[in-house]
């Protein structure tokens, strides 16, 4: 092999290796106002969705940034479609010298995940501020991995019905 062709195969390696470094996390940020803002007193708390999951990734939720301008209590919760994810409480119990007890404190929560909370292929990432009125704004910022994977050959049909495409055909030949 000469040298020029060792050069260009590993560029291409080179160039493939990074590719497939960007293309396996990419950062992700979704950003909404007035989380949980209710029209009237007789509305109840209204969910947002910040995010919809790609097909074949993963989003793991690093970051939570809750701005609460209008002093909500909370607490706000992340959920997918089936259950919830996590909770960021808004209302900070301190404890005050001669203060009455159980004086709370709002405050803009910041929440950290070092390992992430996974939210899988096809799932919304939705927001929803329990006794709300006023709302909040809600940031939040992950890292898009690749998800899970099908097993070769399978074929994944409504309704939860699988297909091996190696089973052995009907003894009848699918005659009625």
């Amino acid at each position: 092999m000469s040298a020029v062709r060792r050069a260009r195969l590993l560029a291409l390696l080179l160039l493939a290796t990074t590719g497939a470094a960007r293309a396996a996390d990419q950062p992700v940020s979704a950003f909404a106002v007035n989380v949980g803002r209710t029209g009237s007193a007789t509305d109840g708390a209204q969910s947002t969705t910040l995010y919809v999951v790609p097909p074949a990734r993963t989003f793991l939720l690093t970051d939570v940034l809750v701005a609460n301008h209008g002093g909500e209590p909370g607490p706000l919760y992340l959920a997918d479609s089936q259950h919830i994810r996590c909770a960021v409480h808004l209302l900070q119990t301190t404890m005050i010298n001669g203060a009455a007890p159980g004086l709370g404190t709002l405050l803009n929560a910041h929440e950290v995940f070092t390992t992430g909370i996974p939210f899988g292929p096809g799932e919304p990432v939705v927001a929803t501020l329990a006794n709300g009125s006023k709302g909040v704004d809600v940031t939040i910022t992950g890292k898009l991995v690749p998800g899970p994977r099908q097993a070769p050959g399978a074929v994944r049909l409504p309704g939860g019905a699988r297909d091996d495409g190696d089973a052995a055909p009907p003894a009848d030949g699918g005659k009625p």
